[in-house]
């Protein structure tokens, strides 16, 4: 199969070296992260010596408060140091592939939607009907689509919708579950093993293969893998960096060493039949079916098992309002878990890493009410007038940098550099509203509702709107730090002495940093709305276009972009186009045409309904042939190209992996 030329500047998405199975960490990334959170709970431990020793106060009330602020300044060695002892070791392991039909492994995938574009749900029900070993693939319809049956039908899914839409995504898979039991009663072939995939996660071929040898152990319940985003630029990062590159690289991986397995995060996951059933099916009592299902499996005595290695690819939140609503279900639905676990008791029933692992994953969501406490306690010793420090203001803000620097180095090594402080910050800063929301709940306990995050493209491109809390904060922090300049200026009364203006006032400034970084996250033009439904790879090679030559500029499961000589379009407003590495033409609609001296731009875009169309450019762009696209390593989707000026930060999974993009996806 010939090879076509990528631009010269191409480079892959920072998951793609995760599309082998990651199991040891190199050497080189585990002392690397030994190393770092050592030396920042030294910090932290020096700092806090360095204030207790020589710049307390005298006794009195400013002693007290000065105590108060050392607290503050030093109670996070605490989660450190928990941190370092979880996250010391993050080796995974992985079962034979399974190549063919087994007993005990017959599988079904099911994709629930309800009303997702087609843009969003075609490429994932084709690659899904496309895999091996043979099995089933049900698209659960909420919506009650009828160009979702028409579609399904055409690929060859099974289509199946419900008379009463209750309990939202765990509803409509229970409903399917009991069909299926239905099904086998009267004589239907048992399915043992399901394949849960949101509608937007594509699965790669080696979905099934790569992870049905797991259940050969008849203790598993559960698998799941990472939860990866082709989305770049996403408001929370992606799958290699930021929140879930966190949590599936370091976190997962980290309790699975621990023998402690997986929760379930919705997508990207197997799960078996009958522990469902030993169960009484998903859980609908919470907005969280996911985990709160992974704690009645447990509790049940059902193992779970994390398979490290990218089995389908996603659509992130690209807005910070998707980003909130999606964050704020979770937040919510994880005090619902809480509450009627009543999991602060549950040590009866999980280890001791168990416990502190999913009453972790619980309280985590009320970090806002935190963010919030972190912000005003330094404000309030600042106002106080209180004397909390003698040390030399020169002298203080130097160990202070230094300390605070090596602090946020050696924490981000822990996460073996999936953190990103800037992203960090900004992104903590959002989950304020949704902490507060929680304490809410706790206290109010109302009614909550299950919110699907949209998906589709919007009417108009709008930026973020920033919560009004967010305000209210930043107004408070400059105000008081306008006032304390003031005071120590002699400008206006003030009562306590430069050193201890500088003391609480760094927390301060601080903290009106991190608000503005939020706020500037939030607002930002990167992350605003779009008029697509579709994500586009830019991807430079030569097509055929109604028999001539031309240049495709990118693609998209809406159409495509293409350069070509002046004169070679036909007057007519459709082209027949083929893709590299494809045979057939598919048939597309003129968007628009422009001229740029000798060569003409052109848009194309399919036309609602042809589902064939749809089928071909999505396992074009997520099932690529192999050699098609010159430097796309065999087994690398097309969607892992970006495009653009060469990144100078670090490949995370490489750092961590000593892998590449060109290693065996299948390695056993």
């Amino acid at each position: 199969m010939a090879r076509f030329a990528t631009a010269p500047n191409a480079r892959l998405a920072g998951w793609a070296p995760g599309l082998r199975l990651l199991g040891t960490e190199t050497n080189r990334s585990r002392l690397s992260a030994h190393l770092g959170v050592l030396l920042s709970i030294t910090a932290i431990v020096v700092y806090g010596t360095w204030r207790i020793l020589f710049t307390m106060p005298l006794g009195g009330w400013n002693l007290v408060a000065a105590w108060a602020l050392v607290a503050f300044e030093v109670l996070p060695v605490v989660g450190l140091v928990v941190r370092a002892r979880n996250l010391w070791n993050l080796d995974c392991s992985g079962p034979e592939p399974v190549t063919t039909v087994e007993p005990g492994l017959r599988a079904a995938v099911f994709i629930p939607t309800y009303n997702e574009p087609v843009e969003v749900i075609a490429p994932t029900i084709a690659a899904a009907v496309a895999l091996e070993p043979a099995h089933q693939t049900w698209v659960l319809d909420d919506g009650d689509r009828p160009w979702v049956r028409e579609l399904c039908e055409s690929y060859g899914a099974r289509y199946v919708r419900r008379d009463q839409h209750t309990h939202a995504k765990a509803g409509n898979m229970n409903h399917a579950l009991e069909l299926m039991a239905v099904e086998v009663a009267a004589g239907a072939e048992p399915i043992d093993v399901i394949g849960v995939l949101d509608c937007d996660h594509v699965p790669l071929p080696h979905f099934l293969t790569a992870t049905l040898g797991w259940f050969r152990d008849p203790e598993v319940a559960l698998v799941q893998a990472p939860q990866t985003y082709y989305n770049s630029g996403a408001f929370d990062d992606d799958g290699d960096t930021g929140e879930q590159g966190v949590f599936f690289h370091v976190q997962l991986p980290a309790r699975d060493h621990a023998g402690e397995g997986s929760s379930w995060c919705g997508s990207t996951s197997l799960i078996r039949v009958s522990a469902l059933q030993d169960i009484g099916g998903i859980a609908t009592d919470t907005i969280v079916e996911d985990l709160h299902t992974t704690m009645l499996l447990v509790r049940a005595g059902w193992k779970t098992a994390y398979h490290h290695q990218v089995l389908a690819l996603g659509l992130a939140p690209a807005t910070p309002e998707q980003y909130l609503l999606q964050r704020r279900r979770w937040g919510l639905g994880c005090m619902q878990v809480l509450v009627r676990e009543r999991l602060w008791a549950a040590k009866r029933w999980l280890s001791w890493r168990g416990y502190y692992e999913y009453l972790d994953a619980t309280v985590w969501w009320l970090e806002g009410v935190a963010t919030v406490a972190g912000f005003l306690i330094p404000v309030i010793v600042l106002l106080s007038g209180a004397h909390v420090s003698t040390a030399d203001p020169w002298v203080f803000m130097a160990v202070f940098t230094v300390l605070f620097v090596i602090r946020l180095w050696g924490a981000r090594r822990l996460y073996r550099l999936h953190l990103h402080w800037g992203s960090a910050f900004a992104l903590r800063i959002l989950r304020i509203p949704v902490g507060l929301a929680c304490l809410w709940w706790l206290l109010t306990r109302r009614t909550l509702e299950f919110a699907v995050t949209p998906k589709a493209g919007s009417d108009e491109r709008r930026r973020g709107h920033v919560p009004q809390i967010l305000w209210w904060l930043l107004g408070l922090i400059v105000a008081v730090v306008l006032y304390a300049g003031l005071g120590v200026a002699g400008v206006v009364p003030w009562q306590t002495s430069p050193s201890s203006t500088v003391t609480a006032g760094a927390w301060v400034v601080l903290a009106g940093v991190v608000l503005l970084m939020g706020i500037r996250r939030i607002q930002s033009a990167q992350f605003a709305t779009s008029r697509r439904n579709a994500y586009r790879v830019e991807v430079h090679a030569p097509i055929s276009i109604n028999g001539a030559e031309g240049q495709l500029l990118d693609v998209s499961m809406g159409g495509v972009a293409l350069s070509v000589p002046a004169g070679v379009l036909p007057p007519a407003s459709e082209i027949e186009l083929v893709l590299p590495g494809q045979t057939e033409p598919i048939l597309l609609e003129t968007v628009r045409v422009r001229s740029e001296g000798a060569t003409e731009i052109a848009s194309f875009r399919v036309r609602f309904g042809d589902w064939e169309a749809y089928r071909a450019i999505g396992l074009w762009l997520f099932h690529t042939p192999s050699g098609v696209i010159q430097g796309l390593p065999d087994a690398v989707p097309v969607v892992a190209l970006r495009n653009g000026p060469r990144s100078t930060r670090v490949q995370t999974l490489v750092a961590q992996y000593g892998v590449s993009a060109g290693s065996p996806v299948l390695d056993g």
